[in-house]
């Protein structure tokens, strides 16, 4: 009897204690589950390009501390300012793991937090793009903006830093001036325009487009021929994108050759270029006495832009030869004719006067005029002239055709075969009774009496004491 008491007793004590336990066991992983959880992120979170779905805070942190060194030897961060990209040197590029795991918001697209070195950047931009003048300001407003471009955590970042947040002072970056020959009252309106405008960053100027907004009362084609042309010689001399552009049929007589830009407003022949930079620029033109002259204003270039022109080659015109039954000898030239040419333009890149590169810009070809003689539909002297004996032919007309294709006019004068009309030089007239001029004194010689003894070479008559002529 005792001992079934103290069986039963032993199994209740025993039952008890593992309750107790599994009880306090139970409520040990309840609280640590729902009073004090581990941190973790849900699904579809991502840092960078790296997936961190229903993984730890801590966990993750130590995922990207073994990525930081491999990450900071492979990155490239490319700077833009205005005409020149440089890689940014990364080595003490920081990620700040704890403010990046910290801030990182579940279930979306989180980015990394970097941390530059502002000594560092303005060394960087100093040896880089050292026609800028960047103020403290400048550099720390950078800065952040090569932070901010490093957050997604790609291999290969790009940055532009020359936007029109900075400080930097505009200058002169191409001018051209060359002697204008304006025609039209409303040219001067259009350069007036055109004094101080403002082409935005990544912008497109069509001439046309502004010429048809201004609605000009009086302006030809050729005046803003000339002023387009000026402004493409100015956008030659950066790194603007030339979109549209053509030249006349004809040689240009008031633009160097080239640098011609020609407007035509009924056939839509228009001029446009691009700003291709991320800052504005101003263009600025002027007109003063003869001159007309181009400028372009922004933030300096690092490289200088040089045109040339060369390898010029002329065109001889070709002679065309028209017959016409409106002409009844001779020929007419209808059209003088004058030399082509084609001359190839180039760009010269240059960094500290060393030329980087030269690139092809146009090949500019003005065919040339051709000379157009006009003849007789039937050579006159084979239907109705007669030829004399000393090889010339005589003409119904009256004029007489010489061997050497020259036409002998009624009044004289002598008709050449390239159409021109002269006068002969008479030769002079020797008076009646006389010998050719001397050659030494140029004194007529007068031979009177036709005795063959000049007159004043005759002798005097000789008489003696009483009057009589011994001679005689």
């Amino acid at each position: 009897m005792d001992n079934q008491i103290f069986g039963k007793s032993l199994l209740t004590i025993a039952s008890s204690a593992l309750l107790v336990f599994g009880v306090a066991n139970a409520g040990s992983l309840a609280a640590d589950k729902w009073l004090f959880p581990a941190e973790e992120f849900g699904s579809n979170t991502y840092i960078g390009t790296t997936d961190v779905s229903n993984m730890e805070l801590s966990e993750a942190r130590l995922l990207f501390a073994g990525k930081v060194d491999s990450w900071r030897s492979t990155a490239e961060l490319q700077v833009t300012y205005q005409d020149v990209t440089a890689s940014y040197p990364l080595d003490n590029a920081e990620i700040l793991l704890d403010e990046t795991v910290a801030n990182a918001e579940t279930g979306t697209q989180n980015n990394y937090i970097f941390k530059l070195s502002e000594d560092t950047t303005r060394t960087f931009l100093s040896r880089q793009f050292p026609v800028a003048d960047f103020s403290p300001e400048d550099i720390t407003a950078i800065n952040q903006k090569l932070e901010l471009a490093l957050q997604s955590g790609q291999a290969l970042s790009r940055v532009s830093i020359s936007d029109d947040t900075l400080g930097v002072s505009y200058e002169t970056v191409a001018e051209t001036t060359w002697n204008h020959s304006f025609n039209s009252a409303g040219a001067t309106d259009i350069v007036n325009a055109l004094s101080n405008y403002k082409l935005e960053a990544g912008a497109q100027f069509s001439f046309l487009d502004f010429i048809n907004e201004m609605q000009p009362a009086d302006v030809t084609d050729e005046d803003l021929s000339q002023i387009a042309s000026s402004l493409y010689a100015s956008v030659l001399k950066t790194n603007f994108l030339v979109d549209e552009r053509s030249i006349g049929s004809a040689i240009p007589t008031t633009v160097p050759l080239g640098q011609e830009a020609t407007i035509n407003r009924k056939l839509g022949i228009d001029f446009v270029f691009t700003n291709i930079n991320a800052s504005s620029f101003n263009l600025q033109m002027s007109v003063e006495g003869p001159q007309l002259i181009s400028k372009i204003a922004g933030m300096p270039f690092v490289h200088t832009y040089e045109i040339m022109t060369g390898g010029e080659q002329e065109l001889e015109p070709r002679l065309i030869r028209q017959f016409s039954a409106f002409v009844a000898s001779g020929r007419v030239v209808e059209e003088q004719g004058s030399d082509g040419v084609i001359v190839e333009v180039t760009r010269s890149i240059r960094s500290d006067d060393f030329e980087l590169e030269v690139e092809s810009v146009s090949t500019d070809f003005y065919p040339p005029v051709h000379r157009v003689e006009v003849y007789p539909l039937a050579k006159p002297e084979a239907a109705t002239g007669t030829t004399n004996p000393d090889g010339t032919i005589t003409n119904p007309d009256g004029t007489i055709t010489n061997p050497d294709g020259t036409v002998k006019n009624p009044d004289g004068t002598i008709t050449k075969p390239d159409g021109t009309v002269t006068t002969p030089v008479q030769p002079p007239v020797t008076p009646p009774n006389s010998t050719p001029t001397d050659p030494d004194d140029q004194t007529p010689v007068i031979d009177s009496d036709l005795d063959g003894i000049p007159d004043n070479e005759e002798k005097k008559p000789v008489y003696d004491k009483g009057g009589k002529n011994i001679d005689a």
